[in-house]
């Protein structure tokens, strides 16, 4: 890909390249009426009302907020794209760099400010209130099928392909779905749209308009790529198998996705937590904007899902042991259906951790090595780092709109990759020679004279200090940048989270069992846990949470710690409600210690 966008900027609007018109749905102050979450919430929500149908005490197991939409939803980035702060930093600067370029980024970050004529200023400061809950119910729930008869029908022009937010959105306020029986009680219509990746592609495929020689008549995936997910999902083994995005980021357990008695428990409801992998930006919104009670809990439930869903994104073994001299490899595998790691190409990376020990447990030596006081990836000659580097011609650049060029993007493909396919797509990998069916990757490290041991970690994160920096540094319109920077500072950096582990020899020694668990709860939704550490002859990666509620017949898993932390708040729980708890350690080879002792904690009424 290097050197095929290597155009000015200004030659490329003259082209046609600075038309921000793109088909689909268009701004009319009048032509949508969108209905509020809040309305949503009264039957889709307010899980903490729901009490047991058969003993009228206690939560409904079927409606609690792990089946309830708005409380999921709540604590997600869909909920979040308007207020995040790291997009709004961005935003600015893209905005210095093309003046006009923030109505295309606010047609997915906030649809209804964009729809309704409020996304001008790119500032928000025309924002209504609802406009800053981002991706909402109805946006959602009306769109259509754009490519379908209906969706050229209420388009100004054909969509020449899915992504760029080149949405569809029905003039009719009837919700549409992905059942054909739903007992809903307002209008509906079944749509099949709902159940495909397709749907997720309108705005998790997106390409630059600047570079594209005329965006109203191109499909996003003939230009330059900014953050192309379906594509990379179209492109693999999961499409073909039938494995859609909603499958692994909408997960299915049995409940009801409304507050009635007479709607039936479905085997395969589908959460609406929308998993990716920030685990950063909830943590630090709080620190810029007004949440209520309920906001707050489900922020903090919407972060531990995302922390445990990241460790089922990768897979670290060892394909290769060290006989006679030979080096060790460790093989990474992408378990995603897209690139690993994927989203934001100018924050979000992952790399090994490579630590030779001697007998004595000591490190002499080191690959990877990650400074958590300065938030600093030491990038040695053996160094194996998942990422993109974007450049403007030939020099690295963070100014996403001005990019017109890939350095390098090493990043593992999915199963199923084909190279061609993936350079007819614009997003084959640079720097990397991964073969037809290639979903891992094998990194060879030669072993210092005097290594006894040899622990490996995988890491990702989502956001580095060089990209915090240049979003304070390069905003000379407002302060976002700079705010951002300050929260970075009081978030301990946005450190790494270890998401896979191995170890050699293999270890077979269980962590020692957590002692002196311990419980309170601040409110009615809320439990905090903190307990004794666990100790182990390797090192302790995270603790996993069990937790039992009251009609439930035994404990089950649900989460894990960031690290080696030892306490954990668990929210969105039931008032006035008894929980047990127990947790236990999980060591560098994935031993689990023995379970803790057990406790109950009672939510306040």
């Amino acid at each position: 890909m290097v050197g095929l966008y290597s155009l000015p900027l200004m030659t490329l609007m003259a082209l046609g390249g600075g038309d921000f018109h793109l088909p689909g749905s268009q701004p009319s102050p009048d032509g949508y009426n969108f209905q509020s979450t809040e309305l949503c919430s009264y039957c889709h929500g307010n899980s903490q009302y729901a009490y047991n149908p058969d003993t009228f005490e206690g939560p409904d197991p079927n409606f609690t907020t792990e089946h309830e939409p708005h409380f999921q939803w709540m604590g997600g980035m869909m909920a979040q794209s308007a207020r995040d702060p790291v997009f709004r930093a961005a935003l600015t600067i893209a905005e210095q760099d093309a003046p006009g370029v923030g109505q295309f980024c606010w047609r997915c970050h906030s649809p209804g400010a964009w729809l309704e004529g409020r996304s001008t200023p790119y500032d928000g400061s025309n924002f209504e209130h609802d406009d800053l809950k981002g991706i909402q119910c109805d946006h959602c729930h009306r769109m259509v099928d754009p490519r379908s008869a209906e969706g050229r029908e209420n388009s100004d022009m054909p969509v020449p392909g899915i992504g760029n937010g080149m949405y569809v959105i029905s003039p009719e306020s009837a919700k549409r779905g992905p059942r054909d029986d739903s007992q809903a009680n307002h209008e509906w219509i079944y749509s099949p749209f709902h159940k495909s990746s397709s749907f997720c592609g309108v705005c998790h495929d997106v390409s630059n308009p600047l570079l594209a020689q005329d965006p109203r008549t191109q499909a996003p995936h003939e230009y330059f790529p900014i953050d192309r997910i379906y594509s990379e999902w179209k492109l693999s083994s999961f499409a073909r198998r039938g494995i859609e995005c909603q499958t692994c980021h909408m997960p299915r357990i049995p409940g009801k996705a409304a507050n009635f008695e007479y709607l039936p428990t479905r085997p395969d409801l589908a959460q609406h937590t929308f998993l990716g992998g920030n685990y950063w930006v909830p943590q630090i919104l709080p620190m810029f904007w007004n949440y209520d009670q309920r906001e707050l809990d489900a922020l903090v439930a919407g972060r531990n899902r995302t922390i445990d869903f990241l460790r089922s994104s990768a897979k670290l073994n060892i394909v290769e042991l060290p006989k006679a001299g030979s080096p060790i490899v460790f093989r990474v595998y992408n378990l995603t259906g897209h690139k690993f790691p994927s989203g934001d190409p100018e924050s979000r990376r992952a790399w090994l951790h490579v630590e030779f020990l001697d007998s004595k447990g000591r490190v002499i030596g080191e690959s990877g090595r990650y400074d958590f006081d300065t938030a600093t990836l030491i990038e040695d000659p053996q160094a194996k780092v998942y990422r993109v580097k974007l450049a403007q011609g030939s020099t690295p650049t963070f100014h996403m709109i001005l990019a017109n060029n890939v350095l390098q993007d090493n990043r593992i493909p999915p199963q199923g990759f084909r190279r061609r396919a993936f350079q007819q797509f614009n997003i084959a990998p640079v720097g990397a020679n991964y073969r037809d069916g290639q979903f891992w990757d094998d990194t060879a490290y030669t072993l210092p004279p005097g290594t006894a041991k040899v622990r490996a970690t995988l890491y990702f994160q989502v956001m580095t200090r060089e990209y915090v920096e240049f979003l304070r540094d390069a905003n000379t319109t407002d302060n976002w940048g700079q705010q951002l920077y300050q929260a970075w500072l009081a978030s301990d950096k946005a450190p790494p989270i270890a998401i896979a582990t191995a170890v050699y020899p293999p270890d077979k020694n269980a962590p020692t069992r957590p002692t002196n668990l311990q419980g309170q709860s601040p409110s009615s939704y809320r439990a905090v846990l903190n307990w004794n550490a666990s100790h182990d002859d390797d090192k302790v990666v995270h603790y996993e949470i069990w937790r039992r509620a009251p009609f439930e017949a035994k404990l089950r898993k649900i989460g894990t710690t960031f690290a080696d932390e030892t306490t954990y708040t668990d929210a969105g729980l039931h008032p006035d409600t008894e929980y047990q708890y127990s947790v236990r350690a999980v060591d560098a080879s994935g031993n689990a210690s023995p379970f803790s002792n057990t406790i109950t904690v009672r939510t306040q009424p």
